[in-house]
């Protein structure tokens, strides 16, 4: 039986992730800072854990993991992140969280990693042009991402890269 680690497994996209592997067969385990709200979480095992504690981090990763899926972030919502108030704190969490992850997969020699960027990498006009047919990778360059918020997904991109290459990690994002 394969084995899923679903990071921000507590939010609205983790935990239909947790749902869906395990229609696929997978024993999954779910961390995040909250159990789900809609919900009862469908996961094997739950870790309320905070990824930004690099030993609640190798705490969730302390078996070896067929795949890791990588949803956390400091994300509380256009409010929070366009205002500019919390550009630090949103850019050293995120951060954290994704330097902690990384690491304990190296560490458990995970091989097959999916990170969560965001829409928000590209640059704000491509985002809201009506006539924009759909948004390629190739489109955040040259980069120019609509707040603090989508300069740490498109760092953390580069990132999960960078690891893929130097630790022999299968990145998907």
């Amino acid at each position: 039986m394969k084995k899923a680690l679903v990071c921000g497994a507590g939010g609205f996209i983790g935990s239909h992730l947790v749902k869906k592997l395990k229609r696929e067969g997978y024993w999954v385990r779910g961390i995040d800072l909250k159990f789900p709200r809609f919900s009862e979480t469908e996961a094997d095992d739950f870790i309320c854990g905070d990824l930004r504690d690099t030993y609640a981090c190798r705490e969730a990763l302390d078996t070896r993991f067929d795949e890791v899926y990588q949803l956390a972030a400091d994300m509380g919502g256009a409010g929070y992140i366009f205002t500019g108030e919390n550009d630090a704190e949103v850019m050293r969490n995120s951060s954290l969280i994704n330097l902690n992850v990384l690491e304990a997969c190296r560490r458990r020699n995970t091989k097959r990693i999916f990170y969560s960027s965001s829409a928000c990498i590209y640059p704000e006009h491509l985002q809201v042009d009506p006539e924009n047919p759909g948004l390629l990778e190739t489109d955040a360059y040259p980069a120019a991402p609509d707040s603090e918020y989508g300069w740490e997904k498109l760092f953390s991109e580069r990132l999960y890269l960078a690891y893929g290459r130097n630790f022999g990690f299968e990145v998907r994002k």
